[in-house]
């Protein structure tokens, strides 16, 4: 190998390549033999020549990023047009504005926008040589160097390499080659680059265009990035109307955003002031009177919030956050700076309708749970008598009780709060403490309509917290898999917690149309009865030999052989769990996994009841095969991705897979037409939201153990949604029948498909679920059939007998619970 690298290093071809080079370098950087043979005065110069052409040398290696050794370089056209980081907005499928992904959100003005008092405080402070040097302040640079072993991260740098710094972020880690591996090193070059890219913009802009370009770019703290939103957040003032202390204030600022806020560090950022008051005074910038005078004068702040941004589909756009960075990192794009145009899946008038129908129902709903406590009015006041109760009774003998299990939790709790914690840092006693948080005063407490001023304690408020009630909806649409609509929570603004992707709760009788489905799949016909009547089985509980007897949740039986649609339609729990039996439970879950469910499913029979952790999102993309004729395929969130000058960067694929046969999913749908068509359907109150006329409507209830979670999954065709609602910590929850899916989640639903069905922007229309092209034989089965002509049968009789007095209603409205089947 050495001898073949000789050979190539005194080829003919490489002996000429090299001859070249070093005349070149003899003639244009330095003669060695000419040095040797010149007197000093002309070594001197020869040195000085030798010097000039390796800084030039080194300046186009830097340009050209040679071998990769240097990292990126802001191009002429980049310097030339320099560009703030833009916002990238994100929209629905209509283009309508959801909100925006920013780190630094400024509102850029005019060089005559700004009072001249926070010009003269900048030079005077930051670079007092800005009119007289371009761009790069070589009688700084001894000092400037001497700043920065000091840890002085401006270290005496000129306005104009501060601002390329602001602007083109040459320190971050894509701007650093192969030599920004090595520390101090990679300090230098990025000095050099600084250095570089400031006299470039010497040249292409005037001095006012670069200080106007740098106060809006600069960050002043408190997410306020630019002069007029810090003018404006700080003393309430646009940028044109700030007097010398203010100017001051604000330029001190910039030299520690957090170190120097003067919100957080009064004392520092008064003293900050006063040195920049004393630089303008040096400079002959302001007169001694005018100092004077500003030194007396308080910070005198009047602060005001910056506008929070008002959006739809905040736990969407959070959710979607994370896909969004990992796309711009694999393709070379910022979120947060490169103004990007993003379309997603959102309908806007589904979306909004969404949000309405949790918030309404969420405030009248919490009014029941509030009734449920009674006298106690908050659910920690009625547990911890009722434990207190029990303990008593339990040990009759008993004095002193211990601390309840609700104490226990209501106590951390309150030791998690930030009021607690503020208490406690002030060195008081734990008695001082609590008495102080149980002490009402004037407070803004959340209520479901928005915030609301009452008189409250801290404990009390803590406690109403506890027990607000959560909700997650999910609308799917069924043909593309594309989004509508997602709502993760009650208030985004108090509860971050998405209960659609990150929530995981039992999903009660809602599994069950995957029982059956997996049922019809491996051949059990649909008109397969099972007798609804008690049944217990030999187990282990706890690791323990006992026998389960399942119970219907009505605690009665029918003792009426049922089929699917009868079963699933009055959530007959007897029958699904024999239906489970029948078709095996290791079926049952790879089928689930196969409709889109990815949680763990416990392998027993109680599977057929919920008890597995699910979340909202896995159930609700499970139905999805019901209302389309057995496809499912990924949600589909993002549709295209466009760059600011509209250039498409991305665009989605759809793609489906046949996860069930059609004859089967055609039947599903019909299945699930029972809760809501049938006599003694768990769903039948969505006649009530007159989204039934004129249409197929399925869906399926469900309930946990006691009323801890209500479910609803509706299909109609062209959409499947999805409903949860309970509250955030699942020991709190109803204790009677306002728990239930029917009553909890089921309203919610009624509701947002009342709103959507009623508007032209979302596209939805009444109809039938898509049928097979061939479909062998009927859907009732022999039983429904001769119930359905019995009961037409009776409202004929009805009818024509005149003389009682009775109101007439349609078939699917009779109530004929009490019939036994």
């Amino acid at each position: 190998m050495k001898q073949q690298l000789l050979d190539i290093w005194n080829a003919p071809a490489f002996l000429k390549i090299r001859a070249g080079i070093s005349k070149a370098w003899r003639k244009g950087v330095f003669d060695k033999q000419q040095f040797r043979s010149s007197g000093k005065g002309k070594r001197i110069l020869l040195l000085l020549k030798a010097l000039a052409a390796l800084t030039f040398l080194f300046f186009v290696s830097l340009e050209l990023n040679l071998f990769w050794l240097f990292g990126d370089m802001p191009t002429m056209k980049e310097v030339h047009n320099p560009k703030l980081p833009v916002p990238s907005k994100v929209f629905t499928e209509e283009g309508e504005l959801l909100g925006q992904f920013y780190i630094e959100n400024r509102n850029p003005v005019a060089f005559e926008e700004i009072d001249t008092l926070v010009i003269d405080a900048l030079i005077a402070t930051e670079d007092v040589r800005f009119y007289k040097h371009k761009g790069l302040d070589l009688l700084a640079i001894p000092g400037m160097i001497i700043s920065t072993t000091k840890g002085d991260t401006r270290g005496g740098s000129t306005i104009n390499q501060q601002l390329v710094k602001n602007i083109y972020k040459t320190r971050r880690a894509s701007s650093q080659g192969l030599l920004g591996h090595i520390p101090v090193v990679r300090t230098i070059i990025a000095k050099l680059k600084e250095w570089d890219v400031a006299v470039k913009m010497d040249f292409f802009f005037s001095k006012e265009e670069i200080l106007a370009l740098y106060l809006n770019a600069v960050d002043f703290g408190d997410n306020t990035y630019g002069i007029k939103l810090a003018s404006q957040h700080f003393f309430s003032k646009e940028p044109n109307n700030l007097n010398l202390s203010e100017a001051a204030l604000l330029v001190g600022i910039l030299k520690g955003t957090s170190y120097y806020s003067p919100k957080r560090h009064p004392e520092r950022a008064l003293n900050r002031r006063n040195v920049v008051l004393s630089q303008m005074l040096r400079y002959d910038k302001i007169n001694r009177e005018d100092y004077e005078e500003a030194l007396k004068q308080p910070l005198s702040l009047d602060i005001t919030t910056i506008t929070k941004e008002s959006s739809k589909a905040p736990y969407f756009r959070t959710m979607l956050r994370p896909i969004l960075e990992e796309w711009c990192k694999k393709h070379n794009f910022n979120l947060y700076a490169d103004g990007l145009n993003i379309y997603t899946s959102i309908n806007g008038a589904m979306q909004e309708a969404a949000e309405k129908a949790v918030e309404d129902h969420l405030a009248e709903l919490q009014k029941m749970l509030v009734a449920e406590q009674g006298t106690y009015k908050f659910w920690f006041d009625r547990q911890i008598a009722k434990e207190k109760a029990e303990y008593k009774r339990a040990n009759p003998r008993t004095k002193t009780l211990p601390l309840m299990p609700a104490e226990k939790t209501l106590q951390t709790l309150v030791q998690n709060s930030e009021q607690y914690k503020s208490l406690k840092a002030s060195g008081i006693s734990e008695e001082e403490i609590w008495e102080a948080l149980s002490k009402p005063h004037p407070t803004q407490i959340l209520t479901h309509k928005g915030e609301k001023e009452i008189t409250l304690s801290t404990l009390d408020s803590i406690k109403t917290v506890a027990q607000f009630l959560q909700a997650g909806l999910l609308s799917i649409d069924a043909s593309n898999f594309h989004v509508k609509a997602w709502v993760g929570g009650s208030n985004f603004d108090y509860f971050k917690y998405d209960h659609v992707s990150q929530a995981k709760r039992q999903v009660g009788s809602a599994f069950k149309p995957i029982v059956y489905a997996t049922a019809l799949e491996k051949g059990i016909d649909k008109c397969t009865t099972v007798v609804d009547e008690p049944f217990s089985i030999q187990t282990q509980i706890n690791g323990k030999n006992d026998v389960w007897a399942p119970k219907n949740s009505s605690g009665t039986y029918s003792y009426y052989p049922m089929t699917m649609r009868m079963a699933l339609g009055q959530s007959v729990n007897s029958v699904a769990i024999r239906m489970l039996q029948k078709v095996g439970v290791n079926n049952v879950i790879d089928f689930a996994h196969k409709l889109g469910i990815e949680s763990k499913l416990d392998a027993n029979l109680s599977l057929a009841l919920g008890t597995s952790d699910i979340s909202l999102k896995e159930i609700t993309k499970a139905y999805l095969p019901f209302a389309n004729l057995g496809k499912s395929g990924e949600l589909v969130l993002l549709t295209r991705i466009e760059n600011q000058e509209g250039e498409v960067l991305y665009e989605t694929e759809e793609k489906s897979v046949q996860v069930m046969s059609e004859d089967h999913a055609y039947e599903m749908s019909f299945l699930l037409r029972g809760s809501i068509e049938q006599s003694g359907g768990t769903s039948r109150r969505l006649y009530a939201y007159g989204i039934c006329d004129g249409n197929e409507v399925g869906g399926k209830t469900g309930t946990t153990n006691d009323y801890r979670d209500g479910w609803f999954v509706g299909l109609v065709p062209g959409l499947v949604t999805g409903v949860w609602v309970g509250c955030e910590d699942n020991r709190i929850h109803f204790t009677g029948a306002n728990g239930q899916g029917g009553r909890a989640a089921l309203p919610i639903y009624g509701l947002y498909m009342k709103s959507v069905y009623a508007s032209k922007q979302s596209g939805l229309q009444r109809g039938k679920f898509p049928k097979p092209e061939i479909y062998p034989g009927s859907l009732y089965c022999p039983q429904e059939i001769i119930l359905r002509d019995s009961l037409q049968a009776i409202q004929d009789s009805l009818v024509r007998d005149s003389t009682r007095s009775i109101i007439i209603q349609p078939i699917e409205g009779l109530k004929l619970d009490s019939l036994t089947f």
